[in-house]
């Protein structure tokens, strides 16, 4: 089987390769960079190169350039693998020398079908007709590229529509001064509910997005996967119930009391397979499987969960299309049930970040069951659970009852230029007994808090005269030391770390979520229970 050389400075994205070109029995050889890639190249000799193009150093034209220049190198058909898919770059990726270039996301099945056809072109090159026909085969492929983004465009249009027009619709039937106490409160948790599930499409396309430019980090941290199983399933259950389906969580054998794992994540791939189950699932119900796949004492130990439903199922057309981005099964799945197509491919590059995988088994009409393992870190030391049932109770969430926002004590400084936000975010804190003076760009907010006594910051990052990094550096810089936190619709990764890094003591998005919000200030304001403490003065020290 062929050796390959890939070649890219994102680790995650080198893993995802290696991991999926592996499984297809290739020989793979990983390189962070160009320099690498050469030195590499002269002691492996692969039979071909997968070739990123943005890395730091010499890029990969350059790269591609000095392996054709190198005369124990220019035989070894170059690949380039890029998020760029302009045609001047892939011209200018087949001028350096590379045989082919694919554009991300990668189809893997598709690449593999490249990679067994470089023995035919290895003399692309040797006449200008040749050359024209790769040309010509890359415009196609960019013309496809073009097709897919507006299938996926118009797929995107209705599904932020839909939730949208129900949002509008239902906001525009509160105005009715007619309406019952009860139609009232229908009509808000319709409009809470499309809010919820707008603000998901928006956080899968951001994450997938993360995903593909390298971006998406995960950590590993001591958990406890009975809780994060009984957090996720407790907020499908009532849905499952809604649909008058069966819903079961069980747990096979003894369970670790904690994993080192990214929490986050493993929610998150936890929810989008049952949500997926639960919607695909009319008759019957779904079942949550969760075991340790190997012995406690193995070197590598992994935790499997598996989620089984009496829905539809798939043919095996169907589930090779499954995990390619912004597809479902087929087009009348979309039609019939909805959806962006994201939530299995965002699930299974997760798994695959967490040292695990997603399979699928399932027939037409008999339903399917979603397999998924991460690695569990060591276990040797952790207590085994025999009876998690303790762990696994569901917590009575702000999603199942009226949310209480706590009482809290403080002079607050909310910098923020959209009027509606503004009342919004007053509104609230008001209710936790807060006073609240409002500053409509960073320069009056600057202003104010050198000149009278703040408890806390609510800083907004993008506002016009000064932004909100402008204006956090520029307290800094005049000394003051109370409490900033930022307040943005920014969510993508590394601005978080931008707010920090002005300034700010710590980072809350929008849309608000109440909860989180709340804890978050909690952390800078006492309760109104307990004595209020002194205002911070200009200078953010206590007066």
């Amino acid at each position: 089987m062929a050796r390959i050389l890939v070649v890219d400075d994102n680790a995650f994205n080198v893993k995802l390769l290696t991991h999926e070109l592996e499984d297809m029995g290739y020989d793979v050889d990983p390189a962070v960079s160009g320099m690498e890639a050469l030195e590499l190249a002269r002691v492996k000799q692969p039979d071909v190169v997968l070739l990123d193009v943005m890395m730091p150093g010499i890029d990969g034209f350059e790269t591609c350039r000095r392996f054709k220049a190198d005369p124990d190198l220019c035989d070894i058909p170059i690949l380039m693998v890029s998020a760029r898919d302009q045609e001047d770059d892939i011209v200018k990726g087949l001028d350096a020398g590379a045989v082919d270039y694919v554009t991300k996301p990668v189809n893997i099945r598709i690449l593999a079908a490249r990679i067994r056809s470089f023995g035919r072109l290895k003399t692309a090159f040797d006449t200008i007709e040749e050359l024209n026909l790769m040309l010509a085969k890359a415009k196609g492929r960019a013309e496809e590229s073009v097709r897919s983004k507006s299938e996926f465009l118009a797929n995107m249009s209705h599904e932020i529509r839909t939730p949208l027009t129900a949002i509008g619709g239902y906001a525009e039937l509160l105005l009715d001064p007619k309406l019952t106490v009860s139609d009232r409160l229908n009509h808000v948790q319709t409009i809470v509910r499309n809010k919820d599930h707008l603000l998901q499409i928006i956080n899968d396309i951001l994450d997938l997005s993360k995903i593909e430019a390298g971006k998406m980090t995960v950590e590993r941290i001591r958990c406890s996967p009975c809780q994060i199983v009984g957090d996720a399933t407790s907020l499908l259950r009532r849905r499952a119930l809604e649909k008058k389906l069966d819903f079961e969580v069980e747990y096979k054998g003894s369970i670790p009391k904690t994993i080192r794992t990214d929490p986050t994540r493993l929610r998150q791939i936890i929810i989008n397979l049952v949500s997926n189950a639960i919607k695909f699932t009319e008759l019957g119900g779904i079942r949550v499987v969760v075991q340790l796949a190997d012995p406690p004492t193995a070197p590598d130990p992994r935790l499997q969960i598996d989620v089984i439903d009496t829905g539809i199922g798939m043919t095996p057309e169907q589930m090779e299309r499954l995990f390619v981005p912004f597809t479902q099964a087929d087009a009348s799945t979309t039609r019939q049930f909805g959806g962006t197509g994201l939530g299995l491919t965002i699930s299974r590059r997760l798994a695959i970040a967490l040292g695990g995988e997603i399979s699928i088994s399932s027939q037409p009409g008999q339903g399917a069951m979603f397999r998924f393992s991460v690695k569990t870190g060591p276990l040797r030391g952790v207590a085994m659970l025999d009876d998690p049932s303790e762990a696994t109770q569901e917590r009575w969430r702000p999603d199942d009852a009226q949310f209480t926002i706590p009482q809290l004590a403080g002079r607050i400084l909310l910098a923020e230029d959209g009027p509606d936000n503004q009342r919004l975010i007053s509104f609230i804190l008001n209710k936790s007994g807060l006073e609240v003076v409002v500053a409509d760009n960073g320069k009056i907010a600057a202003d104010k808090a050198l000149g009278e006594d703040f408890d806390l910051i609510l800083m907004d990052m993008q506002m016009p005269v000064m932004d909100g990094y402008t204006a956090t550096s520029y307290l800094r810089t005049k000394g003051y030391t109370g409490p900033i936190v930022a307040l943005t619709a920014h969510a993508m990764e590394g601005d978080r770390e931008k707010c920090l890094l002005c300034g700010c003591d710590d980072y809350a998005s929008k849309p608000i979520d109440r909860q989180a919000f709340f804890e978050t200030i909690g952390r800078y304001l006492p309760s109104a229970s307990e004595p209020t403490l002194a205002g911070t003065g200009p200078s953010g020290k206590a007066t």
